[in-house]
């Protein structure tokens, strides 16, 4: 059984309720204590929209903090338990223990004209830029300090391997497992011609590479890290890593590999 903190995070519906009411008193019940500010173990009970939520909340401890899922909504890539079995939970608890899966996260600076820091931003999932008016998109795009191609587009998509099943995956990104430390480059609807000229596949990068967009229009920016969306009046350079100081975790108490939750999500539930 888990000893220490714990915090639970609740999608606002009916089912989700229930369950964390039943989880909080069972966690209770065990000697553990629940604690919002600085839990050791954070239940986020919902869809993956729940995760991404939970996992912006405690980024700031998030290298001391696991995460376990119940899943309620329409998709799980995060969860191992589903509202019409969550109470194997409590089973599983009392019974194993768990493994530990780490996944890398992405993290983005952004500079404006002057130079000067306007964002700096980690994701679990994907980061997006593009114009916010729904004008075209134009940028030099860099890699490790050498330029690597002109874009011209709807904007780009920079996606972790656990975000490579979202809206990367519509753009016919490649879907990585969750634990290579590797992210990717998609494009939006890019158009090439003479001046603007691109690979026109998705870029997989390693850990150590970096990546530098200069839109060629400072103005009328959007970038989108995870659900939250930003509008910046000025955008010089976006520098965008793999995190190296931070990684999310989750505990797993059984065996439902990342391959199954994509079969399962797009293929056919058995």
């Amino acid at each position: 059984m888990l000893k220490g903190k714990f915090s639970i995070e609740v999608r606002d519906d009916e089912t989700s309720c229930k369950i964390g009411l039943k989880l909080r008193d069972f966690l209770l019940a065990n000697e553990m204590v629940e604690d919002k500010e600085t839990p050791d173990y954070v239940f986020a009970i919902g869809g993956d929209g729940t995760v991404l939520r939970t996992f912006s909340k405690y980024i700031d401890i998030i290298d001391s903090v696991k995460f376990l899922s119940i899943h309620t909504g329409h998709l799980g890539f995060y969860t191992d338990y589903s509202a019409k079995d969550f109470e194997k939970i409590f089973f599983d608890m009392l019974a194993l223990e768990p493994k530990v899966e780490q996944y890398p996260l992405l993290r983005l600076k952004a500079y404006c004209k002057d130079g000067k820091l306007i964002a700096d931003s980690y994701s679990l999932n994907e980061i997006t830029v593009n114009s916010h008016s729904g004008s075209t998109y134009a940028a030099k795009v860099f890699i490790n300090g050498e330029h690597f191609e002109n874009f011209r587009g709807d904007g780009l998509c920079i996606s972790t391997p656990t975000g490579s099943t979202a809206y990367n995956k519509s753009l016919g990104g490649a879907v990585i497992h969750p634990q290579m430390d590797l992210y990717q480059i998609t494009e939006i609807a890019a158009l090439n011609n003479l001046v603007y000229r691109t690979l026109g596949n998705s870029i997989i990068l390693s850990k150590e590479d970096e990546l530098i967009i200069k839109p060629l229009k400072l103005d009328n920016h959007r970038i989108s890290v995870d659900f939250r969306t930003f509008n910046y009046d000025t955008v010089s350079k976006l520098y965008i890593t793999l995190a190296k100081d931070k990684k999310i975790s989750f505990i797993r108490y059984n065996d439902v590999s990342f391959w199954k939750r994509v079969k399962r999500s797009f293929i056919e539930n058995e």
